[in-house]
């Protein structure tokens, strides 16, 4: 029963982390507008098993046999059903499932079509196939007969997973014990990584409310120049990907060009060169790229933070606020150059901006270096040589080129991604902040009521790592 006090304990957790929430949105209202999902905590803390089959398998007696004192709920479901009104599909309702199924017959198309939804929907380890009435099988067909046939046909029918089966007799009690046993085990690891998500979500609301807070001084941006910033920005990344995408293939042949007189050599060393020469061709139109987003923040913000004298409005507050920023900035961005930012005065206010912001999908962090990594495991070789240049570009400089390319799309969409996001937390500062609203809020305990929420945030996660590492112990 070790799994059902793992379960507990992170319910525990999860209420807590509710109460935490409930306890920031009191204090400082508006961070509830900046969450993006918001955490199902009341599910995580008691996660939901589906028991789905057909109306006749023995769904109803499984249940009673499994018993109803448990830390999660039970949800039965009928095939095809949704388990509860309003249309919704077993994977948006339960967090783990038990599909039952009769022992004595192999499953129909039907339900075998339903295997393959539930199979999408659950990740793996969050579904289990239960054989039930093993008690009453036919003659000559054994549960480890019928388990074997079972598993044979979800080989062809669901093959790129992996699932586990289970005989069980409702009604005789065998192999139920091994069957709650597994489901507590495996709901136990769902509910945790769940709870770690939620964390992490919870950390991210709590550093944007925080780089609200620490942003105040630009409530004076208007909507016109932030709308003009997004645009400008996004055109900026939408050219330089562009011009990069057009580049690469000719970077890529000057870098197979000065390899092929090394020719022959390992697979493994001539990959590995070929990654650091094209790397370093592509890094400077990087650097390049951070100079020019800098510049593109700068002259945007100017044009409303500019007082009357000429100067900049608030320039121990662009100081402090890139310092507030400087704890949110990825170490290994190559994109954005955080030395060049604490020294580039406005432009460093931009820069620190969006690196602060760009901390979840890592924008264009995957240029690069990074851009080249992704498909280095796979072609490294185990001691093959390469012998020719058509070689060569056949089984190095082709694959990491079409690799680059596909890496360099998706920096391009984070990138953006993380531009919109910068603006929209900007026009919440000129929205809160702004003088008729400004005077209602103590920034002062706003910022206190935040930098106690971290604290106890940290906590949680300590707690969590805890119970993490007793159940490695045990």
């Amino acid at each position: 029963m070790r799994h059902d006090e793992h379960i507990r304990e992170q319910a525990q957790l999860a209420r807590s982390l509710a109460a935490e929430r409930r306890g920031l949105f009191e204090q400082v209202p508006f961070a509830r507008e900046l969450e993006r999902t918001p955490a199902a905590l009341e599910r995580i803390a008691r996660p939901v098993v589906a028991v789905a089959g057909n109306a006749s398998v023995g769904k109803s007696t499984l249940l009673r046999a499994l018993g109803s004192d448990v830390p999660w709920k039970w949800l039965e479901v009928e095939s095809g059903g949704s388990g509860e009104e309003g249309g919704l599909s077993v994977g948006e309702l339960a967090e783990h499932c038990l599909l039952v199924l009769a022992a004595e017959a192999p499953p129909s198309q039907e339900m075998l079509a339903w295997l393959q939804q539930l199979a999408e929907a659950f990740p793996e380890d969050s579904l289990q196939l239960v054989l039930t009435r093993c008690d009453l099988l036919p003659e000559g067909l054994t549960p480890d007969g019928a388990r074997e046939r079972l598993e044979q046909v979800l080989r062809e029918a669901v093959p790129h997973r992996t699932l586990s089966v289970f005989t069980v007799s409702g009604t005789g009690g065998a192999g139920l014990e091994s069957l709650r046993e597994e489901l507590a085990g495996k709901l136990a690891r769902r509910q945790r990584g769940l709870l770690e998500e939620a964390l992490k979500d919870w950390s991210r609301l709590l550093e944007d409310v925080q780089a609200l807070l620490g942003m105040r001084e630009l409530a004076k941006l208007r909507p016109e120049t932030l709308t003009r910033l997004q645009v400008s920005l996004d055109e900026l990344l939408r050219e330089e990907s562009q011009r990069l995408e057009g580049e690469l293939p000719r970077l890529a042949e000057d870098s197979l060009r000065e390899l092929e007189p090394r020719l022959p050599e390992a697979q493994r060393r001539l990959t590995q060169a070929f990654r650091e020469k094209l790397s370093a061709r592509v890094e400077p139109r990087s650097h390049a790229l951070r100079q020019r987003l800098d510049a593109v923040l700068a002259r945007e913000l100017a044009r409303d933070l500019e007082d009357k004298d000429g100067g900049k409005d608030g320039g121990k507050a662009t100081l402090a606020l890139a310092d507030r920023f400087g704890r949110l900035v990825e170490p290994r961005s190559l994109f954005f150059d955080w030395g060049f930012a604490r020294t580039g005065g406005m432009a460093g206010v931009g820069a620190a901006l969006l690196t602060g912001v760009a901390r979840k999908h890592g924008g264009w962090a995957v240029m690069g270096a990074a851009l080249l990594g992704g498909v280095l495991a796979g072609l490294l070789g185990k001691g093959a040589k390469v012998n020719t240049a058509e070689e060569l570009k056949r089984v190095v400089a082709e694959p990491l080129l079409e690799d680059s390319l596909r890496r360099l799309k998706q920096a391009t969409e984070t990138s953006r991604a993380d531009v919109e996001r910068l603006c929209g937390l900007l026009r919440k500062v000129a929205e809160i902040f702004s003088p008729a609203q400004a005077r209602t809020y103590d920034p002062e305990r706003l910022e206190q009521a935040v930098t106690q929420a971290e604290g106890r945030r940290e906590q949680l996660g300590r707690e969590l790592s805890e119970l993490q590492w007793k159940d490695s112990r045990a």
